[in-house]
C-alpha cells in the first residue's frame, strides 16, 4: 500500500474509504484500519515530514520496537518569530543554524522545506492581528485583481470579450506576476499558475489562494478546506502545499490584496483607456507594464521588488519539477462498432475486445490517455485537433470481414443494393476513399438510414445525382435530398423486406433481428460533423 498517498487522499482531498480503495487498488478495509492505526499512533501526524517514507509508516503503524517518540526535532517558533523581527535576519540563516547542530538525543533536523511549513501553520495558528514579519521564499499568494479589461473584435465593433487579471506574488518581496484570461475554468488556471511558477523560477512550500472556486470547493470553517482535485493534484505535482485564505478576510492574503490596488491604480486603469484586439497583445502590454512596476523603488527606499527577489528571495525557492503539471480533460466514452471513440470530433482506433465497451479518456495538451474501469492505462493516443480526422494504429484494424463485428463493407453494399444501383454505387465510393473501410462505416450508416426518415426511392434519386455531379459523400446527400422527397411517385415502393443474404463468409445475416439496421440506428449515434 501507498502509504503516502492514501494519507493526502484522505486529508487532502477528502476522499471516502470506499473512493480510496478504488484508486489504490487496497481494500475498503485495509483503508480503514491504516487510518484508525495512524490517527491513534503517538509518531505521526498529518502532513507528514518531508523525509518520511512508506516503509517507516509501516514500521511505526505495524511494527512497533520501542518507545514511542517525535521522529524529527522540533524547534522554538516563539524564538524565530522574535529573531525575524531583526533586520537582516532570514528564515533560511535559522535553518541553517538549527540544521548545524545534526542529530540531537536521536532525533535528526527537518529539512528546510519542512522547517518553513511548520513555522508557516505555527504562524497561522497564531491568528494575530499585528504585523507578522514576512520570511524569504516561503508563500507566494494568488488573486484575480478586481477590475477586468475588455478585447475588442476588428469585425464587429459592437462585440468585446471580457478579461479577468489572474496576480501571483511573492509574499516577501512582493515581486509579483499577472496574466489576462478569457476563461477561468481550472484548465486556464492551471496554466497561469504554471506561468507564474516559471516566472518565478521556482517554488514555495506554501501557496495561499483567494477562495476561488477553481482553487477551493468549500472553505467554510476554514480549518478543513475541500481544495479542487485537479489543483490539488497539481500542488502535488509541484510539492507545495495549498493554505487557503479565510473567506472575506483579506488579511490573510495583505501582499496580493495590495497588488490587486496596485494594478487597479497604476496598471488597469491605464490599460483601460486601451484598445486591444487579441488577448496575446493584451497580455504583452500587460507584462510590460508588470516588469516596469517590479524595477520601480519602494517609496522612499533605493531599491525595488526585483532587487529583494534577486539578492534575497530568488536563491530559497524550491526548484520546480523537470516537466509542467498537464490538466487532463475527462470523459467516459463507448468503443463504436467501427473500432474507434470519438472525442473532441476525432476518431480514435481501438483494439476489438473494447468494442461496444465503456473507457475513461484523460486527454492533454498533445496526449489522449486511455483508461479502462479498473483505471489502468491501457492505450495512448496522439492528440489531434483536425475535425473528422482518424487517429489510426495498423493493429486495431480488422483483417477481415469476419473481425469487423456487425458492421462490414458486404453488409452495407448489400443494403444498398436493395435499395437501388445508384444507392450501391454511392456506397461503393464512400467505402473506397479510405484507407480503412471501418472509417467509411459511420458514414454509410447515416446515408442508409435517409431511406427510412424519407424512401428508398427519393434516396435512389439523390444517390444518382450524387453520382452525376461526382460528390459521393454524406454531407452532399444530407444538403440535398430533401429536395427529392416531392418527386417520389404516388405509390412508394414496397419495403425492403429482411430477407437472408450470403455472398461472403461472415457478412450480416438479415434475419439475426437483434443485429437489423433498425435496431443498429436506435443503438448508434452517427457523427455527421
Amino acid at each position: 500500500m501507498d502509504y503516502k498517498k492514501v494519507l493526502r487522499l484522505h486529508y487532502v482531498s477528502k476522499l471516502s474509504s470506499r473512493e480510496i480503495a478504488a484508486v489504490s487498488g487496497s481494500s475498503k478495509t485495509a483503508i480503514n484500519e491504516f487510518l484508525k492505526r495512524f490517527r491513534e499512533s503517538n509518531e505521526l501526524d498529518f502532513p507528514l515530514p518531508e523525509a518520511v517514507t512508506n516503509e517507516l509508516i509501516e514500521e511505526k503503524l505495524y511494527h512497533k520496537s520501542g518507545p514511542a517518540g517525535s521522529l524529527y526535532r522540533d524547534f522554538d517558533k516563539e524564538a524565530v518569530y522574535r529573531a525575524l523581527a531583526k533586520k537582516g535576519e532570514t528564515l533560511k540563516h535559522l535553518w541553517q543554524k538549527y540544521n548545524a547542530k545534526g542529530v540531537v538525543d536521536g532525533l535528526a533536523p527537518m529539512s528546510y522545506r519542512q522547517y518553513c511549513r511548520r513555522y508557516s501553520e505555527w504562524m497561522a495558528s497564531r491568528n494575530v492581528t499585528i504585523h507578522i514579519p514576512r520570511c524569504p521564499g516561503v508563500n507566494i499568494e494568488l488573486d484575480y485583481a478586481g477590475k477586468t479589461l475588455v478585447i475588442h473584435s476588428r469585425s464587429n465593433p459592437a462585440h468585446t470579450t471580457k478579461v479577468t487579471v489572474f496576480i501571483a506574488a511573492l509574499t516577501y518581496s512582493d515581486y509579483f506576476y499577472a496574466e489576462g484570461m478569457t476563461s477561468c475554468e481550472i484548465k486556464d488556471w492551471i496554466r497561469v499558475n504554471n506561468n507564474a511558477l516559471d516566472f518565478f523560477g521556482g517554488v514555495t512550500p506554501t501557496i495561499t489562494p483567494d477562495n476561488c472556486k477553481v482553487a477551493v470547493t468549500s472553505n467554510r470553517d476554514w480549518i478543513s478546506p475541500a481544495l479542487n482535485k485537479d489543483f490539488q493534484a497539481w500542488a502535488d505535482h509541484n510539492d507545495t502545499v495549498i493554505t487557503p485564505a479565510k473567506v472575506k478576510s483579506p488579511r490573510w492574503k495583505p501582499v496580493v490584496e495590495g497588488h490587486v490596488k496596485i494594478m487597479t491604480m497604476h496598471i488597469l486603469l491605464d490599460m483601460s483607456e486601451m484598445t486591444f484586439y487579441s488577448l496575446e497583445e493584451l497580455n504583452r502590454v500587460l507584462w510590460s507594464m508588470v516588469a516596469e512596476e517590479n524595477r520601480r523603488n519602494f517609496q522612499g527606499l533605493n531599491y525595488s521588488r526585483l532587487d529583494v527577489f534577486e539578492q534575497e528571495e530568488k536563491e530559497t525557492l524550491l526548484p520546480l519539477p523537470k516537466t509542467h503539471f498537464e490538466y487532463l480533460e475527462r470523459k467516459v466514452v463507448t468503443v463504436a462498432p467501427d473500432f474507434s471513440f470519438i472525442f473532441d470530433k476525432v476518431h480514435y482506433t481501438m483494439p476489438r475486445r473494447y468494442l461496444r465497451k465503456e473507457v475513461e479518456i484523460r486527454a492533454g495538451e498533445h496526449t489522449i490517455y486511455v483508461y479502462n474501469k479498473q483505471g489502468d492505462l491501457i492505450r495512448e493516443h496522439k492528440r489531434s485537433y483536425t475535425p473528422k480526422d482518424w487517429v489510426v494504429i495498423p493493429s486495431d484494424m480488422p483483417r477481415e470481414y469476419k473481425d469487423y463485428g456487425y458492421w462490414n463493407a458486404p453488409y452495407f453494399l448489400s443494403k444498398a443494393a436493395q435499395i437501388g444501383p445508384n444507392t450501391r454505387a454511392v456506397i461503393e465510393a464512400v467505402i473506397k476513399k479510405f484507407h480503412y473501410p471501418v472509417q467509411s462505416f459511420r458514414s454509410c450508416f447515416g446515408i442508409l438510414k435517409f431511406a427510412q426518415r424519407y424512401s428508398p426511392y427519393v434516396l435512389e434519386k439523390c444517390c444518382e445525382a450524387a453520382l452525376k455531379a461526382d460528390r459521393c459523400n454524406y454531407t452532399y446527400i444530407s444538403n440535398t435530398i430533401s429536395g427529392f422527397y416531392g418527386a417520389q411517385p404516388e405509390k412508394k415502393p414496397e419495403a425492403i423486406e429482411q430477407t437472408t443474404t450470403s455472398t461472403a463468409r461472415g457478412i450480416y445475416q438479415d434475419d439475426a433481428s437483434r443485429y437489423s439496421l433498425e435496431n443498429l440506428l436506435k443503438k448508434q449515434e452517427v457523427d455527421h460533423e
